[in-house]
């Protein structure tokens, strides 16, 4: 098992490039958060709704050093690599196949370091919350440290396809198993129009956006939730300012009014 950490610049390491042999990774359940109230003389609450705050993913391993001195540098780069303010993503990387039984002394080296790793269908964006190296004990002439870090989760409390940019025709398909609202993921919805007419309706999922001006062919919109725009141009008060939300398990079909083609920017399946 390994661990890829993306930086937002584009830079990409792997932690066993830092010497670092993945034990495990794991993502914990979603701390949640609730709005109630109690009134007095009624027994229960009055409970107005919750929400998902954040994410913890716990990731161990172990570092073999020759000293002390080399642990503390291992470390320190690891450090380095983990203390980014803005956030990175990390993804976990999973042996293709499990390791089956071996005498030993049958082959050389570890079962686990001869698999080649996958990355994982999830990515996590977090930042380091703790970072620890403890000495677990010796192995021949080098010392066993073992490192343990607990990320948090840095804007969604869920783990993140890789966005995409894609056209669709029918529906949206989405795999994740928590709802993804254009209000938090922030993907866009394009649409551009191949005819005219007097206004437009487009649908996905149970929401209807409606917007009341003219419509021209070659017209583009771009709805993002929280702004509207017909050619670049602001028309929020000309819509009933819908945002879209893509439903795990639902089809999230799309329809229409006008003929036209629609895209969605910054596709993502989201996960719990």
């Amino acid at each position: 098992m390994d661990a890829l950490i993306e930086k937002l610049d584009g830079s990409r390491y792997l932690l066993s490039q830092y010497d670092v042999q993945v034990t495990q990774f794991e993502d914990e359940p979603i701390e949640g958060a609730r709005n109630s109230t109690q009134l007095d003389a009624r027994n229960g609450s009055i409970d107005f709704g919750g929400w998902h705050k954040s994410k913890t993913v716990d990731v161990s391993g172990y570092i073999h050093a020759e000293n002390m001195l080399a642990a503390d540098y291992d470390t320190e780069r690891i450090k380095a690599l983990f203390a980014t303010p803005e956030g990175f993503y990390i993804t976990r990387r999973m042996p293709m196949s499990q390791p089956g039984f071996e005498r030993p002394g049958e082959h050389v080296g570890g079962a686990y370091d001869r698999d080649e790793d996958v990355p994982d269908h999830k990515r996590f964006l977090v930042y380091c919350n703790s970072l620890d190296l403890e000495f677990f004990g010796s192995n021949g002439e080098k010392q066993v440290y073992k490192l343990t870090a607990e990320l948090k989760t840095l804007a969604l409390p869920y783990g993140e396809s890789i966005p995409e940019d894609i056209t669709v025709k029918g529906r949206v398909p989405y795999a994740g198993t928590v709802p993804c609202s254009q209000l938090e993921q922030q993907f866009v919805v394009v649409f551009t129009a191949s005819a005219a007419a007097d206004k437009l309706s487009l649908t996905i999922g149970a929401t209807t956006l409606e917007f009341t001006g003219k419509v021209a062919a070659g017209d583009v919109f771009r709805f993002t939730g929280f702004s509207y725009t017909q050619n670049s141009l602001n028309v929020v008060n000309a819509t009933n300012k819908a945002y879209f939300t893509l439903i795990p398990s639902d089809e999230n079909k799309v329809s229409a009014s006008v003929a036209g083609t629609i895209r969605v920017l910054h596709h993502q399946d989201l996960f719990a």
